[in-house]
């Protein structure tokens, strides 16, 4: 399956009235030509306000008067709030009951309803789309072809304000980030490269390019990744299509990236986002000179999490060594 450059400039042209490009910022700390591009400073202070607004944009007046129904552990979920406030729409967000309480908080600051249901992502997708069936239209964070046109906007402002990219390194979790990016920056320049991150604990995709079978662990520092992929999700041939690879990170390289984005960068970065930072700084990717964009996909963190990355694992990794 492919997503035509023209699904993509025509989300751009749409969100253009409601959304300011992201700055991309150069890391020289973190290696020569190397640019952070910050979606932890858009609107819900993450990429997927693109996507949500876009698809939310899309409907007509009779389907957003049915009311939107998602499924997210937080950011998904502030974007579809903030789309469904900006068009008027009523929203209803399942969410996992673990989920951060920041979180929770972005999704009732923007007027809708908030519903802790199940233990994890899973269960409360599954929720979701019962309620959908019954009634109201699902925004899905990744499988919709609007949702993946929105977050490929991020592509074509990286392919202009960084016309000599060689090389893009995106976060990863159901593909709709990598698989918008990748059919952007692919369709503009095919030589440029694109690689995914997986968090080791959150690996669906890399599991589905390698045919791998790594576990999902809950209980890590990029919550915002976790949960298996939709059986049939357009990202997965997309993904296919225009990824080159997809690697992964662990807890400890997570946390040492969230900590080199605070002390060293000045951003604070969920774990989520700065897996494609994590990646860079361990070597997983190299920092071999190529002009280089890692993605900082959002920056919604509890504190609890932001102490558990900065002074727990800091400590773990300092009595390893």
């Amino acid at each position: 399956m492919n997503l035509p450059l023209g699904d993509i400039v025509r989300a751009q042209h749409r969100l253009r009235p409601h959304l300011q490009p992201t700055a991309l910022e150069p890391a020289p700390d973190l290696g020569r030509n190397l640019w952070l591009k910050l979606e932890n400073c858009n609107q819900t202070r993450s990429f997927k306000v693109r996507g949500a607004l876009n698809a939310i944009l899309s409907l007509t007046d009779e389907a957003r008067a049915r009311g939107i129904i998602a499924a997210s552990s937080g950011n998904h979920a502030a974007a579809v709030a903030y789309a469904a406030q900006l068009t008027g729409a009523r929203a209803r967000i399942l969410m996992p009951k673990t989920t951060p309480r920041k979180k929770v908080k972005n999704v009732q600051r923007y007027g809708a309803e908030a519903v802790l249901f199940g233990d994890n992502y899973d269960e409360a997708e599954t929720e979701a789309l019962r309620r959908a069936a019954a009634g109201g239209v699902w925004v899905s964070p990744y499988n919709d072809k609007n949702v993946v046109a929105g977050a490929g906007t991020i592509g074509l402002e990286i392919a202009e304000q960084l016309p000599e990219v060689e090389r893009v390194v995106v976060p990863v979790s159901g593909g709709g980030l990598i698989a918008g990016i990748a059919a952007a920056v692919k369709q503009v320049n095919p030589a440029v490269e694109v690689i995914g991150v997986n968090a080791k604990s959150a690996p669906a995709m890399f599991n589905v390019f390698y045919e791998a079978a790594h576990p999902q662990v809950w209980d890590t520092l990029a919550d915002a990744l976790s949960g298996d992929i939709e059986a049939g999700s357009i990202t997965i041939p997309i993904s296919r299509h225009y990824v080159d690879d997809i690697v992964l990170v662990t807890e400890d390289e997570i946390a040492a990236a969230m900590r080199y984005m605070l002390e060293v960068a000045g951003w604070v970065v969920e774990g989520g986002g700065a897996v494609a930072v994590a990646a860079l700084l361990h070597g997983v990717v190299p920092a071999d000179g190529r002009a280089t964009v890692a993605l900082v996909s959002g920056g919604n963190v509890d504190l609890t999490v932001l102490q558990r990355a900065v002074f727990e694992r800091g400590i773990e990794g300092a009595s390893d060594d």
